[in-house]
Formats: structure tokens, C-alpha cells, sequence
């Protein structure tokens, strides 16, 4: 099973966990298990779920809803509603909107661009030793020397208290035809927080300079902001609050 076919099972799954025993799950739950970048899809979707469940089980039903909907039944002529139930009708439809629009706008402020998605699937890969850094060193310096004569994007300052700590390595790839930079640091409690970098211009999302976007999603915390002619995102496993130390 591969991640596409997963998504698809998974996106029947209900909030509640119901369906944690159910056959028709298991091979696509053990399928986001292995997978970040899968897990994070699903724990959001999870929280998306049950987010609207909650949101529409907190609006009142009318009083004479029941009354109304058998009068409807009974009588021969068209059901002349209460003005009382016409605008309890109404509310309920425009707060309805309201919500709906409010977790929508929730959820799309979680979306990464595509170059962000990409780099998370390098950096899990990395992370599980399924790929291997196309350099490695503990000192940053060297790291950013090697990727400026390799000719790919390289952080011209790194950000605040980021260049204080170790590096293990270095990787570079492809997204769309434009070179992306990794870097990976270890932070004082032994857990990894990486640093990705690309050229402005190659970015579909417009960064406002200096601006930072600060995203939760599913078990990885993101930030992004723009600086000159570079974009640069910061991650790592854990929270937002966790990234706010290490930025400009």
C-alpha cells in the first residue's frame, strides 16, 4: 500500500477512533506509522474532523423542531413555519457558514508550500538513515562554505542562537527544476532542528520580508521568513513555542 491508497482509507476514518480495530484501517494506519509526513496528513485531518463535530454539536436546535417537521407531514397545504423557527432556521445556517469558514481559514493557515513538504520528506529520510548527507561536520561554518561552493542556496546569517549550536551535515536536492539546502543542528536537549534555504524567486508563495510564518502541523512545527533574495524555513519535532528562541 502506498501513501495515495492510504490517504484514501484514511480519509473515512472517524475521530472518535471507532475504527482503530477495524481490518479495512490497520494496513493504512501501520502505512502512516512508518510515514512523518502521512502521520502529520492524518492527525490533522483527525483534528479537522473532530473540530467540526464539535463546532455543530454546539448549535441549539429549536424547541418545535420535531413539532414542525411532523406538521410538515401531516398537513395537505404548505407548512406555514413559525417566524420564530424561520429565524432559528436562519441562524443556524449562517453560523453554520460562520464555522465552517472559520475552520476552513484554520486549516488552510496549516498548508506548507510545496517546496516545505518536500523538504520534510528529506529531512524524515534522513532523520530514518534512508539517505545519506552529501556532507557532514559539527561546525555550521564549514557546512555553509561547502554549500556556497556547490553553488546552492546558503543562509547568509544563520538565525539567532541556531549558529551557537552543532551541525551534523548538509543535503541538497531538486524541487521543481530549483536547488533547496538542508541543514541539520542538534539542540542542547540532543533533538534535531534543521534549517532549509531557496531562492526567493523559486518560491510559488510570496514571503513578505522579514515577516514570519509560524505553522503547526501534525507533529512538526515550522517557520518560515524572507530574507534578501533567500527564503528560509526552520524545523524541527515539537512545538511552535520551541522555534521561537532560534529566530531572527
Amino acid at each position: 500500500m502506498d501513501n495515495r491508497e492510504a490517504k484514501f482509507i484514511l480519509s473515512a476514518y472517524r475521530p472518535g477512533g471507532q475504527d482503530a480495530s477495524d481490518s479495512r484501517f490497520s494496513e493504512a494506519l501501520e502505512q502512516a506509522r512508518r510515514d512523518p509526513i502521512l502521520e502529520g496528513w492524518f492527525r490533522d485531518s483527525i483534528a479537522f474532523d473532530a473540530a467540526m463535530t464539535e463546532k455543530v454539536r454546539g448549535i441549539d436546535v429549536p424547541s418545535d423542531l420535531r413539532e414542525n417537521i411532523l406538521a410538515g407531514v401531516k398537513v395537505s397545504r404548505p407548512m406555514r413555519w413559525s417566524k420564530r423557527f424561520k429565524w432559528a432556521i436562519a441562524g443556524a445556517m449562517i453560523l453554520g457558514a460562520t464555522l465552517g469558514s472559520l475552520i476552513w481559514h484554520n486549516a488552510r493557515s496549516a498548508h506548507l508550500a510545496g517546496w516545505q513538504n518536500a523538504a520534510l520528506e528529506v529531512i524524515s529520510s534522513l532523520v530514518r538513515n534512508e539517505t545519506s548527507f552529501d556532507a557532514q561536520s559539527g561546525n555550521p561554518s564549514e557546512l555553509l562554505t561547502w554549500l556556497r561552493t556547490n553553488q546552492a542556496p546558503a543562509a547568509k546569517k544563520l538565525p539567532n542562537d541556531l549558529g551557537k549550536l552543532s551541525s551534523v551535515g548538509c543535503k541538497t536536492f531538486s524541487w521543481n527544476g530549483t536547488p533547496v539546502s538542508v541543514i541539520c543542528f542538534v539542540r542542547k536537549n540532543g533533538e534535531l532542528i534543521h534549517l532549509v534555504t531557496i531562492n526567493a524567486r523559486a518560491t510559488v508563495d510570496r514571503t513578505r520580508r522579514q515577516e514570519t510564518n509560524l505553522v503547526q502541523r501534525g507533529g512538526w512545527a515550522t517557520a518560515t521568513w524572507r530574507e534578501g533574495d533567500r527564503v528560509y524555513m526552520l524545523a524541527l519535532k515539537g512545538s511552535r513555542d520551541q522555534l521561537r528562541s532560534y529566530l531572527l
